[in-house]
């Protein structure tokens, strides 16, 4: 899964304070109760949260669907490929405009 994937790629950058936002509520609420659930998000919930504990501080936040947007936008650019796509000092071209209004919206607010 993407967030886990992303929590690996910050660990391996030495990143030691981290926040996951996902829309996902069921994983955040997985990574909130660190109970032994044996459903896939779960399993999957409580690999995240070994890597955000062990890299330092780690958080994970609930965020709503339209805060989430860049995320849905790339997901639908890559749909289909077979490799994973990292962008480390600049997004790409695709999503700049996204992000751009991103800030302008959270500036405004």
């Amino acid at each position: 899964m993407a967030a886990e994937f992303g929590v690996q790629m910050a660990a391996q950058l030495h990143f030691t304070d981290m926040v996951l936002e996902s829309d996902c509520l069921t994983l955040i609420q997985k990574l909130h109760n660190p109970a032994r659930q044996q459903d896939e998000l779960g399993v999957l919930g409580r690999s995240i949260r070994r890597l955000l504990e062990e890299t330092g501080r780690g958080e994970w936040k609930h965020i709503c669907r339209e805060a989430n947007e860049a995320a849905h936008v790339m997901a639908h650019a890559y749909t289909g490929w077979n490799e994973r796509v990292v962008w480390v000092d600049r997004p790409p071209n695709f999503l700049l405009d996204q992000l751009l209004q991103v800030n302008v919206t959270t500036s405004l607010d």
